[in-house]
């Protein structure tokens, strides 16, 4: 059996292994097994009651936000100015409370400015208002279902939260539209494992080496997969005793 993570019960898989994406990476080795966290944008580990993993970065350029038609071209320039002055607001010492208002305010002006839902839960993130967090990811997809970014940060809210099964189906979203998404493949791996889902968890390892097998997310996998292998091994009989 793996260590717990860090404050965690008495779980399978050690939860602080499951991974965020870059910038920085958080390694924390509990046994054998242990796994590691990738940070995000805020460079900011969430508490450790579980070894939760951190929230993924907005991978578009916010600089170059996609043109969106609309019938009021105004007010959309004016909800995007908003919404910026709230992302580097969040740049280097962040100023929450006050990104939060710009991002608000921005949404007031366009309800359906998916994105700044999306930096919203990022904020609650930071603040620690993990329910808020999760709601946030949830209205962004209302709006835009296929905004990948918002799935892989409700799942790992989920996992903060112990909600496996809801992490599970969130990282499944996510590799329904990027099959390859090295994050997913390897959070869902260690949930499957979690959940002694093997045979799974093994062709998720399996498929996530097969996509990125550097660093050391690609050595924890392969631990896992040598752990699940040898699970596999019939324990020998009982030796016969003599005279028997």
């Amino acid at each position: 059996m793996l260590d717990p993570g860090e404050g965690g019960g008495a779980l399978t898989a050690n939860r602080s292994s499951l991974a965020r994406p870059a910038p920085a990476l958080v390694l924390t080795t509990l046994s054998l097994l242990a796994g590691c966290v990738a940070g995000p944008e805020t460079g900011q580990a969430r508490a450790p009651g579980h070894g939760a993993p951190k929230v993924a970065v907005d991978v578009e350029d916010d600089d170059n936000l996609p043109v969106v038609p609309t019938t009021d071209p105004e007010r959309t320039r004016i909800a995007r100015e908003m919404y910026l002055r709230g992302v580097r607001l969040l740049s280097g010492s962040p100023r929450i409370d006050e990104a939060i208002r710009e991002f608000q305010q921005s949404l007031e002006i366009d309800p359906l400015f998916y994105r700044a839902h999306f930096k919203l839960g990022i904020c609650y993130y930071m603040k620690g208002q993990y329910p808020l967090e999760i709601n946030e990811y949830k209205k962004c997809l209302a709006i835009n279902p296929q905004y990948v970014p918002a799935w892989l940060n409700l799942g790992h809210a989920y996992l903060a939260r112990d909600g496996l099964e809801q992490a599970r189906a969130a990282y499944e979203r996510v590799l329904e539209i990027n099959p390859h998404h090295a994050v997913a493949l390897y959070n869902k791996a260690l949930i499957e494992f979690d959940l002694h889902n093997e045979p799974e968890s093994r062709r998720l390892f399996e498929q996530f080496l097969h996509v990125d097998g550097e660093g050391e997310m690609g050595e924890r996998a392969r631990q896992y997969l040598s752990e699940l292998q040898r699970r596999e091994v019939p324990a020998p009989p009982p030796a016969r005793r003599a005279g028997g």
